[in-house]
């Protein structure tokens, strides 16, 4: 499968020691490109990153805390000295905390989710910034349907992830000029342990819908294969689903052109 791109372009994604984060660098892994997988602290991907090297794929692992700012730039530096620069910079980890009301939200936990959901995302496209313009890279930003929804009990993350989609819009903006395109992916809810915590909190109807009904993470890691690739540039400073028609038709025709399955 890695034939299908003609070089191996390099992708720094944040949160990748399980879910989501986890299933699209590999699966990016899988594909032909070279993979930085960062969780919170060092040896969080190992296992991950060695399973992918033992197979025969470009993978390294390099922490970066997002809930760590004063620290962010230097790991950010730390992670793009390993392979010189990079191409696509996914924006992937996230806090679901607080789940409380509006009227008991904490200042400790809202900052927090603050930090991790929107300012460390928002300086890491700052500080890859260059790197992209060199590359007429991509940045693809996990969003939400929290993002345009207020949902009961949520309000750090909603809010959040609303201003991560207006930075969507402004990578856009600012980047298109020169080549840098932006994603907004919107994955639907799946099967991961933040789901697992919001079924715990037992707050609104997001937190009723069963662990059986929800999606698979190896086909979000299919969908951001595709966000990752030139076929999707027309959708840059957009929100995406494959549950959109007009994407969904898209998105198969590629998927199927790659000889790959959904």
């Amino acid at each position: 499968m890695a034939g299908n791109f003609k070089k191996k372009k390099i992708c720094l994604i944040t949160g990748a020691r399980k879910g989501i984060g986890l299933s699209i660098g590999q699966t990016l892994a899988q594909n032909g490109y070279r993979v930085i997988f960062s969780g919170r602290k060092l040896n969080d991907c190992k296992d991950t990153v060695n399973q992918l090297v033992t197979d025969g794929f470009q993978a390294v692992e390099s922490p970066i805390d997002l809930s760590n700012l004063s620290s962010l730039k230097q790991q950010t530096e730390m992670a793009l000295s390993i392979w010189g620069t990079v191409d696509i910079l996914i924006n992937n980890g996230a806090v679901i905390e607080p789940i409380t009301s509006l009227e008991k939200i904490e200042l400790q936990d809202f900052e927090k989710a603050v930090r991790v959901n929107y300012l460390a995302p928002s300086l890491l496209i700052s500080y890859c910034w260059n790197n992209l313009l060199k590359s007429r890279g991509k940045v693809i930003n996990v969003l939400s349907g929290a993002s345009i929804n207020a949902i009961e009990g949520w309000t750090a993350y909603c809010s959040t992830k609303a201003a991560l989609h207006m930075i969507n819009q402004q990578t856009h903006l600012e980047g298109n000029q020169y080549g840098i395109s932006s994603i907004g992916l919107r994955p639907g809810m799946v099967d991961t342990d933040m789901q697992g915590k919001i079924r715990a909190s037992g707050i609104n109807k997001v937190s009723k819908v069963r662990k059986e009904d929800l999606i698979n993470s190896k086909k979000t890691g299919l969908f951001a294969l595709w966000c990752a690739s030139s076929n999707a540039d027309e959708f840059s400073g957009k929100m995406i689903s494959e549950n959109d028609q007009i994407i969904s038709a898209k998105y198969e025709a590629w998927i199927n052109a790659q000889n790959l399955k959904l």
